[in-house]
């Protein structure tokens, strides 16, 4: 029995998908009065780095919402997510090239399906390390993260588990608080 690349990718990136159990660790730069939430890295007071992309790099595949723009009810909050590193493949068609990132509001709909009617894209273009800031989520909602790897061809492997990051109110009190020292998921800062 002869096995393709494509199947050889998918089984291997699925094994993978299971393994990203620390897929998230999530931390509010305006963490709710009275919270201990676990911290991700070294903090710094640092502006983050850009996000590192090549122009050889695919795109991430869309899902099913439009990507939330910057409003008064954005900004006030940023999500530090993390995840571990997919395995390393034989093939060379399966070579991982970066991590694409979804969420929905829903419960399990981007770890069903990332690109799902009710999931949104976070990044336009894979990131190439293994950790980002989500700058843009809006005051008072809950979202679902899951992160996919992609090959050079744009193939992305199933969603990692699922990991929930509550956003609190705008009007929570107000704490200095230091910078990610990941890159920004969208590439940059959103303006606002």
């Amino acid at each position: 029995m002869r096995l393709d690349s494509r199947t050889v990718f998918g089984v291997l990136l699925m094994i993978v998908g299971t393994l990203f159990v620390a897929f998230v660790a999530v931390r509010f730069l305006l963490p709710p009065s009275g919270a201990v939430l676990p911290s991700v890295g070294k903090v710094s007071t640092e502006q983050p780095p850009q996000a590192r992309s090549s122009p050889s790099l695919p795109s991430c595949p869309p899902a099913g919402l439009a990507p939330l723009r910057s409003s008064a009810q954005t900004g006030h909050h940023k999500v530090v997510l993390s995840w571990n590193a997919s395995a390393p493949s034989p093939n060379p068609d399966g070579k991982v090239v970066g991590y694409c990132l979804y969420r929905s509001k829903k419960q399990n709909s981007a770890k069903q399906n990332p690109i799902c009617r009710d999931c949104e894209q976070i990044n336009p273009t894979p990131v190439v390390g293994t950790g980002c800031v989500d700058d843009l989520v809006l005051d008072t909602t809950a979202y679902y993260y899951v992160v996919t790897a992609v090959n050079a061809k744009g193939t992305i492997s199933p969603a990692s588990n699922e990991t929930l990051a509550k956003i609190p109110p705008a009007t929570q009190s107000v704490k200095p608080a230091a910078a990610s020292s990941y890159p920004f998921c969208r590439g940059s800062a959103s303006a606002k």
